[in-house]
């Protein structure tokens, strides 16, 4: 199965659905092996996958996963983004809170750092939070404060064996930068996903659509974040019944100045905690406050707690200043770490 897969990339044709999920399915068994895997991400990406066969991947890329499904009315949102922008610290992790504060249902989706020095699951550590969720576990966090931490490697087995070989390359593939982000194992339908690519905003539009993605914003800082900017301009991809809205919007507009990423740039992941922390306590003002509370503007008006990025601004800010914010993050470290331990985790 594999050689045939790898003669259709090498001759520039189309894999089938069928093909793909058979190859997949074959990662997780470890019918294939390092160098083979390295072997169709290298061909894969000279060749240029089509988005169809992105779309196709990521199917199957979430039917090898372990699943989650907490018992929840709403829908539920995440705000992993693709990484791979200029270093700021964790916005889209501190937004996931003010977004749960807000009474969101919140999967938060993420793993360490591959480009940066500190990934989601770095500053949720800083911040005293247990990422080591079983399926179980997170359910009943989502459940119970409406947010959990989903730690990518424990729920992707595939993805663990395609990454490594992606690492030791030292290139990035769709799994890096399109596929990732999008395979939420609880599913989430409702996203605020930045890129860091402007060219990626329309493939990954068109595969969260493929996904059964209901409500999303696909956000790229044209100065080259993958956030919401208080820098300069964002374009964005809107999704909304079924059809994607494209606009760019400035921080000025929301009466928010603009900010050089000397201001918020990234630091360690204990600096970066310090950050979150200083925020939702009201002791950090200024362009890192501004940065999360713009960026949780666009994750309430995808979570229909807001009906515009103003109103969605006005309320992140409400739930900033009241505290709602600095709760949720303390109801985050207390469950997960209520839990007992996991054998051999110390």
């Amino acid at each position: 199965m594999y050689k045939d897969v790898l003669q259709k990339v090498t001759k520039r044709e189309e894999l089938t659905e069928q093909e793909i999920f058979a190859l997949i399915a074959a990662i997780r068994q470890d019918e294939v092996s390092d160098i083979q895997i390295a072997g169709f991400q290298v061909a894969l990406l000279m060749k240029g996958a089509s988005l169809r066969e992105m779309a196709c991947i990521a199917k199957a890329m979430r039917d090898n996963c372990i699943p989650l499904k907490p018992a929840v009315k709403a829908e539920l949102m995440d705000t992993c983004g693709t990484g791979g922008g200029l270093s700021t610290f964790n916005i889209s992790t501190a937004t996931a809170l003010v977004a749960a504060a807000a009474g969101i249902p919140v999967a938060k989706h993420g793993s360490r750092s591959i480009a940066s020095l500190s990934g989601s699951a770095d500053v949720l550590e800083a911040l005293g939070i247990n990422i080591h969720l079983t399926p179980a576990q997170a359910e009943k966090m989502i459940e119970t404060i409406g947010i959990a931490f989903l730690y990518a490697p424990l729920f992707h087995p595939v993805m663990g064996k395609v990454l490594p070989p992606e690492q030791d390359l030292g290139i990035k593939t769709i799994f890096y930068t399109i596929i990732g982000p999008l395979i939420n194992p609880a599913f989430a339908p409702r996203h605020l996903l930045g890129v860091y690519q402007p060219e990626l905003l329309d493939t990954v539009s068109y595969v969260a659509r493929e996904l059964g993605y209901t409500r999303a914003m696909f956000v790229h800082g044209l100065d080259g974040l993958d956030e919401i900017s208080l820098m300069g301009a964002t374009r964005i991809n809107e999704l909304k019944n079924g059809e994607i809205t494209t606009y760019e919007i400035r921080p000025e507009q929301f009466g928010l100045a603009r900010c050089t990423l000397a201001d918020i740039r990234t630091g360690t992941p204990d600096e970066n905690a310090e950050t979150i922390s200083g925020v939702f306590a009201g002791a950090v003002t200024g362009p890192r406050r501004d940065a999360i509370a713009l960026n949780s503007a666009g994750a309430l008006l995808v979570g229909e707690k807001a009906d515009s990025l103003a109103a969605g601004l006005q309320l992140a800010d409400e739930l900033i200043a009241s505290g709602a914010a600095r709760r949720k993050l303390e109801e985050l470290r207390e469950m997960s770490n209520s839990f007992p331990a996991a054998a051999g985790e110390s």
